[in-house]
């Protein structure tokens, strides 16, 4: 009978002995992430600036008007050569 409570009695004493140190860590984390935070939305006010650009740079990049029709040559060339 008195060995249940006992083991929860040292379980319950753990955490809370464990809660400061479980407090500290996540103050730690939050002042670690704000400057990371920050530092983040500077860079995204900068990279809206170059936006256009590289929208144009990257949709020329692979040719996109033009893979429809190179897969389709691709498939007939396979399908001619498998008959």
């Amino acid at each position: 009978m008195f060995r249940p409570w006992f083991g929860l009695l040292l379980t319950c004493v753990l955490c809370v002995l464990s809660l400061p140190f479980f407090a500290v860590s996540l103050l730690v984390a939050a002042i670690c992430t704000v400057p990371i935070a920050i530092g983040s939305r500077l860079l995204r006010r900068k990279k809206n600036r170059n936006s256009d650009i590289r929208k144009r740079w990257q949709s020329d990049e692979f040719a996109f008007e033009r893979a429809i029709e190179a897969y389709e040559e691709l498939i007939d060339t396979y399908a001619w050569r498998r008959s």
